[in-house]
């Protein structure tokens, strides 16, 4: 994600709407694919990154700029989808009829997979989306967002060395993952 202009975030602070929707614009995509990371759900993410900026707006004057915009940013946005997540996973556990379950939406459309132009690409980022979410969030973070582990230890409360172990398992998932699908095609032929 491009850092947005503290201009711009000095000016939303003092309740500029106009440089609120310069932040919007600037971090939507992040804010849409760090939800989509934490959720694997397309419309929950649209609907978390809608509450997230609400949060954002009505904490902004409080933000003293400690840390990044971006990280302050991905930090509200990775703690309204984990409790989003928990929120959901509650729902479910109490839903006790299947016909009730059949009505839930579908997963939607991979916002990720659309955007990316080579086939390689698409295809690794849909076995990324079958990890655990913690995998999945941190992939997302270190090679969709380009965060670096510094900045992902910030987000996300973590250790650096933790930090660096969760992405180093996820990576080793994936090339799990990706050996058990290479596996397949070869036992088809």
């Amino acid at each position: 994600m491009n850092e947005p202009r503290e201009e711009a975030v000095r000016r939303a602070q003092a309740g500029d709407v106009h440089a609120f929707a310069e932040l919007v614009r600037a971090t939507q995509r992040g804010v849409f694919n760090v939800a989509y990371g934490v959720l694997g759900n397309a419309e929950e993410a649209q609907d978390m990154a809608q509450e997230v900026y609400l949060r954002v707006w009505r904490a902004l004057p409080s933000f003293r700029g400690e840390a990044a915009f971006g990280t302050w940013l991905y930090r509200i946005t990775v703690n309204a989808c984990l409790n989003r997540r928990r929120q959901l996973r509650t729902l479910l556990n109490r839903l006790e009829d299947d016909d009730i379950l059949e009505q839930l939406p579908a997963p939607g459309f991979d916002p990720l997979a659309a955007t990316l132009d080579h086939e390689r690409q698409a295809y690794l980022w849909s076995l990324v989306e079958a990890l655990p979410p913690n995998h999945r969030l941190v992939i997302t973070l270190f090679y969709h967002q380009q965060l670096s582990y510094a900045e992902i230890a910030e987000v996300l409360l973590l250790p650096l060395g933790t930090v660096k172990a969760h992405l180093n398992r996820a990576r080793r998932a994936l090339a799990e993952r990706l050996r058990q699908e290479s596996e397949k095609t070869n036992a088809r032929m």
